[in-house]
């Protein structure tokens, strides 16, 4: 009986995407355009399922990308601020639309970054030290304090 050959033969441990690619699309995205529309523009080798597959397994790639899309939504704040201040608008239908946009990208602005989000996190000082004292026969106060991490557990004497 012959034996088979292998036929699948790895494939080599290759970057999806070069950083100077990277480097491309974070521009992009600073610009206000959305990853679906940057990949639609069938530049690059991959899908959009593809690239974000790529983004989970590299943390650093995903937390430049997440920076650029903060900063995106900053870029499309700042257009709309530049809307509101230098451009007449005539028709009620463009007002209208212009509000509602303005709506969505506060609703996103407020998700994606903490800068514009209404329930920032609030940070507070607990104290965890305790404090037991008592007095004795002869009126001395024994005094125990200590971090409450510090009490070891089941401490049973």
């Amino acid at each position: 009986m012959n034996k088979s050959k292998n036929t699948i033969t790895p494939k080599p441990n290759q970057e999806l995407i070069s950083e100077q690619n990277l480097s491309t699309i974070e521009e992009k995205l600073v610009r206000g355009l959305t990853l679906t529309e940057i990949l639609e523009e069938k530049q690059y080798p991959f899908s959009l399922m593809k690239f974000y597959n790529y983004l989970k397994k590299n943390p650093e790639l995903e937390s430049r990308i997440v920076e650029a899309r903060k900063l995106g939504i900053q870029t499309l704040i700042d257009k709309l601020l530049q809307v509101f201040n230098y451009q007449e608008v005539e028709s009620p239908n463009e007002v209208l639309w212009i509000r509602e946009k303005t709506k969505f990208i506060q609703w996103v602005a407020g998700k994606i970054s903490d800068l514009y989000s209404d329930n920032k996190p609030i940070k507070q000082n607990i104290d965890t030290k305790m404090t037991i004292s008592w007095e004795n026969d002869n009126n001395d106060i024994i005094d125990i304090s200590g971090d409450i991490t510090d009490i070891p557990p089941d401490n049973k004497d």
